[in-house]
């Protein structure tokens, strides 16, 4: 009843935003006079938030990776922290240091994060096709109220949209650490609709021990043209693999490999279980691993009107896992098993429309999300391998599992939002965003914890405002301004171990939205639609930080800092050599300070955003030969960064890889085009963490051929 309830209260709030719309659309067909057809055709649609684009050109370049990650690492003020360079483990983007729950992520945009649950992160990269992508476009800063109250920026991944007639493209790739792929594309268009069907194999033995990805992936998109100039689709992307979980790796350690790089454990799944071994994390060894399979579904609907249109998205998805342990001794006696129902069934529903008339685009939407998540059943675990911690009630889950609970957290919101073309050097945008969170209370069999936890929930609503201005005051400059305000809730583990926790009593025990405030001043400048520079400065106070420490006994905490502030720089400058080359490169400055941090009262990071480094740069030089062939070399260097391992502050170390790429048309005519493709990476071997405890490979090299029919 409560989930019905809550659809039909969406429905309803969307009703109200879209039909009127609709009406106001359809009405101007015969009531607009002529000369707002003159002016609508010849100005362009005002904007004032410009993204930064990667192109599928960009995309095509292969790499050990199977993720579109390491394509959006140019763009300045991105940074990367993975833990590997493959598989389900290797997201972790940070957009001025905010990660990736700051961030929305979308694909066509409609927001895809997960449920984040069971130690599942919010993104999962490696369910995201590259093969299928078009085109990827980031926003940073305060953006448009319609992508939401994000504090860090927007990732919009646009899907290949088929051309008429059929195209059908095969590619394989091969390169170091025994990487190898092989994918299969179809696509069509004719008067009806049109289809997109892919399906692939992504290997590699990975770089760090015990750390092999095997996956198959299959995507299916159909759209179909209907009367009265609708359009509606449907969609389902699919995906399994097996991810080997990194195995504690140095001197120390009884099962030591001195051929396999040092490194940290890492478990791919969750509530960890290592602060309950008796061995720590040294317990479990080669051959540990985790099952994935992630299915997400899609379906939408789509009206053109005289000038806009009006669009309605629904996305639902769904993710099973299954994690084995065995003993680092004896590969063959297994330690612990258990199957999680990680995300079960969550959906969201989208609704936007937009009108332009005259020089003002008026945007209007809303959505809805509901999450939760499902069971995990531990099918097999040796207790004499665990301390005795897993006796008392308040770890019972260890051995016991949970039972779920969907629908723990619901957020709703409505946008407004006009960009109004005031002159033609002059572009004012203003915008309001309305949002409710609502996280209810837990129920004590819902993770195994006893009755003593104190039921409760968090309830919130929060109006954003947004105001962006933009000036051109000469050919080619453009000076803009953006102001916001934004707000992040907490996700669903943070609520789930905020929750879990309170009954013991330990520090901060209140859990409050965090609320920022934004501003961004920008200018470029292009010359002769060629070299072109841009600068920007930006500015983050952020109340009520949510973060979260490991505490030893005890598990997660979950708490507020107090305040936090982060500001910075970016300089970005392009520009067309001599002989087609194409020069490019781009500079960060970032500062990320923090105050009243419960966790960090000693203040052993000076009041510093830990694994945040004050410069990153990239550059590179390309060549261009028409389609014939076309090569690249980048450089990306990151700075130090302060680091906290436990209570012990350190440093990890700058470092700048080099990469080289290169697409070779092998042959062509009116049937068909063979490239060869290949690319390599930290080419001088460096030797970097992105993450501490987790080198990254030395030199990699990856070859590939790609054939379109």
């Amino acid at each position: 009843m409560k989930h019905a309830t809550q659809i039909g209260l969406t429905s309803l709030c969307l009703a109200l935003l879209v039909v009127p719309c609709m009406a106001w659309g359809d009405g101007l067909n015969d009531s607009v006079p002529l000369a707002l057809d003159d002016v609508t055709v010849q100005a362009p649609r005002p904007a004032t938030a410009k993204p930064e684009i990667v192109t599928r050109e960009e995309m095509e370049q292969p790499s050990v990776s199977d993720t579109i990650l390491e394509d959006l690492i140019r763009i300045p003020g991105l940074q990367l922290r993975r833990t590997a360079v493959s598989g389900n483990e290797n997201g972790k983007l940070r957009m001025r240091g905010f990660d990736e729950t700051r961030l929305r992520i979308l694909k066509n945009g409609v927001p895809i994060h997960r449920d984040g649950s069971y130690g599942n992160g919010p993104v999962d990269w490696s369910t995201l096709n590259p093969n299928s992508v078009e085109s990827v476009q980031v926003y940073k800063g305060a953006v448009p109220a319609k992508y939401g109250n994000t504090l860090g920026g927007v990732v919009d991944i646009a899907t290949r949209s088929p051309e008429e007639g059929l195209e059908t493209e095969i590619r394989g790739l091969y390169g170091s650490h025994a990487t190898h792929e092989e994918v299969l594309t179809h696509m069509g268009r004719n008067g009806y609709g049109s289809w997109f069907v892919s399906g692939g194999h992504y290997e590699t033995d990975g770089f760090l021990r015990n750390n092999t990805v095997d996956r198959n992936h299959g995507e299916l998109d159909l759209s179909v043209n209907l009367p009265m100039g609708l359009t509606a689709g449907a969609g389902v992307c699919w995906s399994t693999y097996e991810t080997g979980m990194p195995v504690y790796n140095r001197p120390n350690s009884p099962t030591y490999d001195g051929g396999e790089p040092d490194a940290d454990e890492r478990e791919l799944g969750g509530p960890s279980i290592s602060s309950r071994l008796i061995n720590g994390a040294q317990t479990w060894g080669d051959g540990s691993f985790a099952e994935d399979e992630n299915t997400r579904v899609t379906a939408w609907v789509e009206k053109e009107i005289k000038r806009g249109h009006l669009r309605l998205d629904y996305l639902t998805w769904s993710q099973d896992r299954e994690e084995t342990y065995v003993d680092a001794a004896d590969p063959s006696k297994v330690i612990y098993k258990r199957e999680t129902e990680a995300e079960p069934g969550n959906w969201s529903l989208q609704a936007e429309g937009e009108l332009t008339f005259g020089n003002h685009t008026i945007e209007t939407g809303g959505e809805t999300r509901s999450l939760g998540w499902g069971d995990q059943t531990v099918t097999e675990i040796d207790t004499s391998y665990f301390n005795g911690s897993i006796n008392s009630p308040y770890f019972a889950f260890i051995k016991e599992g949970f039972k779920g609970q969907e629908e723990v957290i619901d957020t709703h919101a409505l946008y407004l939002q006009d960009t109004w073309r005031v002159s033609t050097n002059w572009t004012l945008e203003a915008g309001l965003r309305q949002e409710w969170f609502k996280a209810d209370a837990i129920a004590p069999e819902a993770f195994g914890f006893p009755a003593a936890a104190t039921p409760t929930d968090l309830s919130e609503s929060n109006l954003a405002p947004r105001a962006a201005l933009s000036f051109r005051p000469w050919k080619g400059g453009e000076l803009s301004c953006r102001l916001g305000i934004a707000h992040r809730y907490p996700t669903s583990p943070e609520y789930f171990w905020w929750y879990l926790n309170r009954s013991t009593g330990f520090f901060n025990t209140e859990l409050a939205v965090e609320e920022a405030r934004q501003a961004e001043l920008g200018f470029t400048q292009e010359i002769a639609h060629a070299f072109t520079a841009e600068i920007r400065g930006y500015r983050y106070d952020i109340d009520d930080y949510i973060a979260s420490t490991m505490v030893p006994g005890t598990g997660t905490v979950i708490y507020n800092i107090e305040e936090v502030t982060i500001q910075g720089a970016e300089l970005a400058l392009s520009a067309p050599l001599p002989f087609n080359l194409f020069a490019w490169g781009n500079l960060t400055w970032q500062e990320g300070d923090t105050k009243g941090d419960p966790w960090d009262r000693e203040n052993r990071l000076e009041g510093q955003i830990p694994d945040f480094p004050e410069i990153m740069a990239n550059a590179g030089l390309d060549l261009r030969l028409d389609d014939r062939f076309t090569a690249g070399v980048t450089l990306r260097h990151v700075g130090e960064r302060d680091h906290l391992k436990g209570t012990t502050p350190e440093t990890l170390d700058a470092y700048t890889v080099v990469g080289l790429n290169a697409s070779l048309r092998l042959f062509q005519n009116k049937f068909t085009t063979w490239r060869l493709l290949a690319s390599a990476d930290n080419l001088f071997d460096e030797e970097y963490e992105e993450e501490a405890g987790y080198p990254m490979p030395d030199a990699t090299y990856t070859v590939g051929l790609s054939a379109v029919f």
